[in-house]
């Protein structure tokens, strides 16, 4: 395994944590949102009001999460190396 292959792997785990986990708490306040009545108070969060805060706080670093994701699989991938081509003896006379 090369060093960028190591790297790659690394960003893999750690983007799908970012992803994952800012997803999951994302949909959480999202659904939250959705389902909570309104409030009479001073502060209606209630009906959906939440759902823009949530994309921007939460939908960026599940965005940005993905695409670690995405640059540890090109930097796996382009450590693979293709077998050299066979040596033909008529090369060496």
């Amino acid at each position: 395994m090369t060093g960028g292959q190591f790297f790659g792997v690394l960003l893999i785990a750690a983007g799908a944590l970012v992803a994952a986990l800012c997803g999951l708490c994302t949909l959480v306040v999202i659904g939250v949102s959705v389902s909570a009545p309104a409030n009479n108070g001073p502060q209606n969060y209630g009906g959906g009001a939440m759902i823009p805060i949530a994309l921007l706080l939460g939908g960026v670093p599940t965005a940005f999460g993905g695409l670690m994701v995405w640059a540890g699989i090109v930097l796996v991938r382009s450590g693979r190396k293709t077998p050299p081509p066979p040596v033909k003896p008529e090369t060496f006379e």
